[in-house]
C-alpha cells in the first residue's frame, strides 16, 4: 500500500495480542490500517509491538486483584527480567481505584517500587483508545533511532455500504479460505472491489492487503490451483 515504508520491517507494524485481552481493544487496534494483530498466548506482558516492546495492561479492577493475589509483582519481575524492554500502562481515571481495598499511599508505594526497583516505566491513560494510542506513541519513542518518520495511517471509509445485497454472500465465500475471516475478507474487497480481481491477484498484490500474510496467500493460492 502507497502509505507503507516499503523495504521495512516496521511496516505493516506486527503486534501479538493475549488472547486474554478483551475484543473490544482490538477494535481500536484494527482503526489503523497499517497494523496486523496476532492474537496468541503471551507469557509476559498483553501486547507485543514488533518484536520490539512489550505492554503491561492494568485496569484499576485488575490492578488490585492481581496484587492482592499475587500475580503483580510476579508479572513485573517478568518485564524487568524479559530482554525486550516493557512498560506497564495503567487505565483509567483516578476516581476508579477508590473502594478497591487499597489507599492511595499504597498505591503510590506500589508504583514506586515498580519505577525505582524493577526499573519498568508507568503510564497513565484514561480510555481504552488511549492505552492504544499511548502504547504506539511508546513503541514510536522507542524505535525513533530506527526510523524517524514512523506514522501509523487511520484506516479509510470501507467502500461498501450495508444495502450491498452481495457483500456477506462474498464475504462467506472468501472465508471458506484458510486464515480469512470476516475481517479480513472485507480488507479484500475493498483494496480489490470483486472477487473475480481477488482471484486473479499477484501473491506480492495480495500481501499488500493489511491482515494477509504469506501462508494465508499460499493456501488461498493452493485451492485456486493459480500458477504466479
Amino acid at each position: 500500500m502507497k502509505d507503507f515504508l516499503r523495504g521495512s520491517k516496521f511496516y505493516p507494524l506486527e503486534i501479538v495480542v493475549d488472547d486474554r485481552e478483551p475484543d473490544v481493544m482490538l477494535g481500536h487496534l484494527f482503526s489503523y490500517r497499517n497494523i496486523i494483530i496476532r492474537k496468541e498466548r503471551l507469557l509476559v506482558g498483553d501486547y507485543l509491538l514488533d518484536s520490539e516492546l512489550i505492554v503491561e495492561r492494568k485496569t484499576p479492577l485488575d490492578f488490585c486483584a492481581s496484587i492482592k493475589d499475587g500475580r503483580f509483582f510476579k508479572q513485573a519481575g517478568k518485564l524487568a527480567n524479559s530482554k525486550v524492554p516493557a512498560c506497564l500502562i495503567l487505565e483509567g481515571r483516578k476516581r476508579e481505584y477508590r473502594n478497591l481495598g487499597f489507599s492511595k499511599n499504597a498505591v503510590q508505594a506500589i508504583l514506586l517500587s515498580v519505577s525505582l526497583i524493577f526499573r519498568i516505566p508507568i503510564i497513565r491513560s484514561k480510555t481504552r483508545k488511549e492505552t492504544v494510542s499511548v502504547m504506539l506513541q511508546s513503541f514510536k519513542q522507542l524505535t525513533k533511532d530506527k526510523l524517524a518518520a514512523y506514522k501509523f495511517h487511520p484506516r479509510l471509509k470501507p467502500k461498501f455500504q450495508k444495502s450491498d445485497n452481495f457483500l456477506n454472500q462474498k464475504i462467506h465465500i472468501l472465508e471458506g479460505f484458510p486464515g480469512i475471516g470476516a475481517d479480513r475478507a472485507e480488507y479484500l474487497l475493498n483494496h480489490f472491489g470483486s472477487l473475480q480481481h481477488i482471484f486473479n491477484a499477484s501473491e506480492s498484490d495480495l500481501l499488500s492487503v493489511i491482515g494477509i500474510g504469506k501462508s494465508t496467500v499460499q493456501k488461498m493460492k493452493e485451492i485456486l490451483n493459480v500458477v504466479n
